[in-house]
């Protein structure tokens, strides 16, 4: 009886080790996180990618598991041009629905007209605040792994940001309700 008691117990523990594991990971798509400089296998967790115009730098993509819908891109968008760009679309090789988000009052939905880049200046996405949403996606990104983003400006304008790293991301709990006009998918 005393053998079974244990290996129960230890069962049990592996279970809840793993269901602890999979809500950080689910929680993590839209998190506050301050470490941007966590290293992954050895290399860099973040990284320096630049366009025709446009760079992104400490960029990087949350891990999440296949059965995680959700993740997010975060990183600095500096427009080294003299004309705004207004992005308004947003593709990547990893399935799913792409989006412009941000967080207002806690409740993350996604932006009305994209996001604006000023020229000569920057455009910080961030847990917490402005994000690009990767939505609907069965795929499983880990860390280690890249993702290529396609950003389109209002006038056509395609920026192919490449090679933008994957990695965990510590997570805290935000709200992710609606703000009325849009059906936000669970986290799960």
């Amino acid at each position: 009886m005393k053998t079974r008691k244990v290996a129960t117990t230890a069962l049990r523990r592996t279970a809840a080790l793993g269901a602890a594991a999979a809500l950080a990971l689910t929680l993590a798509a839209c998190g506050d996180d301050d470490d941007t400089t966590t290293e992954t296998t050895g290399t860099s967790a973040v990284s320096d990618i630049s366009a025709e115009g446009l760079t992104f730098t400490d960029s990087y993509v949350g891990a999440k598991t296949a059965d995680t819908a959700m993740t997010a891109v975060f990183g600095v968008l500096t427009n080294t041009t003299d004309k705004d760009i207004h992005l308004t679309e947003v593709t990547g090789d990893l399935a799913g629905e792409y989006q412009y988000h941000e967080v207002v009052d806690g409740v993350m939905r996604e932006t009305a007209d994209g996001i604006t880049v000023p020229a000569g200046d920057s455009f910080t996405l961030e847990p917490g605040g402005h994000h690009i949403m990767i939505m609907d996606s069965s795929e499983e990104i880990a860390a280690g792994d890249e993702l290529n983003l396609t950003l389109t400006d209002d006038r056509g304008t395609t920026y192919e940001l490449d090679g933008i790293p994957v990695r965990v991301q510590q997570s805290s709990h935000e709200d992710y309700g609606t703000d009325g006009d849009a059906d936000m998918h669970d986290m799960q």
